[in-house]
């Protein structure tokens, strides 16, 4: 019995593919594809299968699209007059009806629908295949411009280092010679992330050829035989690269820290950042859209998905309901009075009284537009986020950044740079520093795709941080949420998407980014505020379709180094 692999294509007949052309075909199974006569359709093919659809083949259009792939299509290897009919699974090879009956009696076969199912789930490989070669290219080509500025950066801090070894020759020799070495390490974790993407082009192509190979010389036992292999591969998910890459603006030797915008600045702390969960509490809402801190240190939280307002008071790990408004809020503030402050989506803004439940117009008015987020500074500038009345994305009409006094008059406008070009898409969470520098999360699109715009007081832009190379990747977007001024002047950007927190210090560049999953926060993290104890506190959403959907947490944080 000769293998699958020895088997030749052959044309296929003009008659009866049972009775080897010497009746007219009359009839096809619409399964297997046979072409038989009236005769062999009754007595020998309706016998063996009898569930498959056979129709007139004045009923179908041209007997073979050229596409045809059957067990029909091939002569058996011991019986040349026999078309084959199916696959034996312990052999391995095709065979007709009469090897079945006699050396294949008792054996495995492949039965007619699963070779149609296996079939048409292959055919789609080659598809397949080529879309996920096109999304590890461009992971490879990320990776090469990684390459790129990670050389640019080793340059200019190398020069930084030279021009100031004329004080202390030696010193700075060492700490050149450790350059070199970090640069060296950082250049071997990108090129074996590049061998990685290339092993995996590999495979993908591989599934490409093998299945032209299949589908040209009609080997069966190829489909059969390395059918699970390629469908593994085809649905393995694509991870482009490592997260955790080094880059050179980790570099700290000293007082010395290599920074992500190619200098090299004093940094006595920065290596050195903690984060540390002290307090969890689990609450009834579904996310913490917003949060804030009273000054009886009572919190204020709100979820928009059950268009809830809580104040809430933490005892030890629980968490007391102390009142419960039913209302959507777009932004919430306290100013350093005590008034709090809520966007309902309103031309004004809002006054919430707590104690009574009461809500009043403020006398912060953006007129035509809609009010989103609002911040209030510690010398009461209140700032907020607003855009024209319409849909959200597509952005049509006005995006803009208003900063008013306690009067409600407005004081500046930010809303296009200097090339009269829309500085937003969406501005959603605003924040100060104290060298006066605005900064905005920006969504630039409805799957929440965003950026941090840094604004001079002016209105310059001086920075626009849209996440970095090494965690946020085509497949996980830099997706900003919340943002929060340190005490130091240092600004934390919550990014839903990698659960991770970018520390940016007050021109908004990143000196350094932790993955909260290292200290025990799994749930994607959303709102922030500062604590009157010291600490922070990181407000989460459940992760859609869980079991606990109204159970978001509430983590306290103490750190350090920041």
């Amino acid at each position: 019995m000769g293998t699958a692999s020895s088997v030749q294509r052959s044309q296929v007949p003009i008659g009866c593919q049972l009775c080897q052309g010497r009746n007219t075909i009359q009839w096809k199974c619409v399964n297997c594809q046979f072409l038989m006569c009236s005769i062999c359709k009754d007595n020998i093919h309706l016998r063996i299968a009898k569930d498959h659809r056979i129709v007139n083949i004045t009923d179908i259009g041209e007997l073979d699209s050229g596409e045809s792939f059957n067990f029909s299509d091939l002569h058996c290897n011991e019986h040349s007059n026999q078309v084959c009919c199916s696959y034996c699974r312990t052999c391995k090879t095709v065979v007709c009806l009469k090897c079945m009956m006699k050396v294949h009696n008792g054996h495995a076969f492949v039965d007619e629908e699963e070779f149609l199912s296996k079939k048409q789930t292959l055919w789609k490989g080659p598809k397949e295949a080529v879309i996920k070669l096109m999304e590890l290219s461009k992971a490879e080509t990320i990776l090469k411009e990684v390459k790129k500025s990670e050389d640019a950066l080793y340059m200019k801090a190398k020069q930084d280092i030279q021009e100031r070894s004329t004080n202390d020759v030696d010193q700075f020799s060492e700490i050149l010679i450790k350059l070199d070495k970090k640069m060296q390490s950082v250049n071997q974790g990108i090129d074996r992330e590049i061998r990685n993407i290339d092993r995996e082009k590999g495979k993908f192509q591989e599934v490409i050829n093998v299945v032209d190979v299949i589908k040209s010389s009609k080997d069966f036992y190829k489909l059969f035989e390395r059918f699970d292999e390629l469908i593994t591969t085809l649905n393995c998910e694509i991870v482009p690269f490592k997260s955790n890459i080094e880059s050179i603006s980790d570099f700290v030797e000293g007082e010395y820290l290599v920074s992500k915008f190619s200098q090299l600045k004093t940094n006595n702390s920065a290596a050195n950042i903690t984060f540390k969960v002290i307090k969890t509490f689990t609450t009834n809402i579904k996310r913490f859209h917003y949060l804030a801190e009273l000054s009886d240190q009572t919190l204020l939280i709100s979820d928009n998905k059950s268009d809830v307002l809580q104040h809430i008071k933490l005892e030890e790990t629980n968490v007391k309901v102390i009142s419960n408004f039913n209302i959507q809020i777009y932004g919430m503030a306290v100013s350093p009075s005590g008034d709090i402050l809520i966007s309902t989506s309103n031309t004004r803004l809002k006054v919430l009284n707590i104690k009574t439940g009461a809500i009043t117009d403020s006398v912060y008015n953006v007129h035509s537009l809609h009010s989103r987020y609002v911040h209030v500074t510690k010398d009461n500038r209140v700032i907020i986020g607003a855009l024209s009345p319409g849909p959200v994305f597509p952005a049509p009409g006005r995006r803009v950044v208003i900063v008013m006094d306690q009067e409600g008059t407005c004081l500046k406008e930010y809303e296009h740079d200097g090339n009269n070009k829309p500085l937003f898409t969406y501005p959603d969470s605003i924040t100060t520093t104290i060298n006066g520098f605005t900064f905005v999360v920006d969504w630039l699109d409805a799957a929440g795709r965003g950026r941090v715009v840094v604004l001079e007081q002016g209105g310059d832009v001086k920075q626009i941080y849209s996440g970095h190379p090494h965690i946020n990747t085509e497949r996980k977007t830099f997706k900003p949420r919340d943002l929060l001024t340190m005490s130091s002047g240092s600004v934390i950007v919550t990014d839903i998407n990698t659960n991770t927190l970018h520390n940016l210090n007050n021109c908004g560049q990143l000196f350094s980014y932790h993955n909260l999953w290292d200290i025990g926060i799994i749930e994607r993290p959303y709102s922030l505020s500062l604590s009157s104890s010291g600490h922070f506190y990181i407000g989460c959403t459940c992760k859609k379709g869980s079991p606990e959907t109204y159970k978001a947490k509430l983590y306290e944080l103490e750190y350090s180094g920041l």
